[in-house]
């Protein structure tokens, strides 16, 4: 199984896509952290196998905002729906 990594900047409604953010507005939330991207996850049956609190996005290198790792196969696209269908967007 391949790790994939997930940011909660991924799902902050307050981003645009440049600055960011990778789900759609509806999807996104306000102000995502890494245990709610956790918990979104493993509701999504998926395994959770790291949570780093301390990590930061390469981009957003001043924000300390956490880091998920997750296993999966398929997309990271496809993931990152799975999850914001779990993490409660509009």
């Amino acid at each position: 199984m391949a790790v994939r990594y997930l940011y909660p900047c991924y799902f902050d409604l307050s981003l645009t896509r440049k600055e960011g953010r990778r789900v759609n507005k509806d999807a996104a939330v306000e102000n995502p952290n890494s245990a709610q991207i956790s918990r979104a996850a493993k509701l999504a049956g998926l395994n959770v196998v790291e949570e780093n609190k301390t990590a930061h996005h390469p981009a957003q290198w001043y924000k300390a905002g956490g880091r998920i790792s997750i296993e999966y196969e398929g997309s990271k696209e496809q993931l990152l729906k799975t999850v914001a269908g779990k993490l409660g967007g509009k």
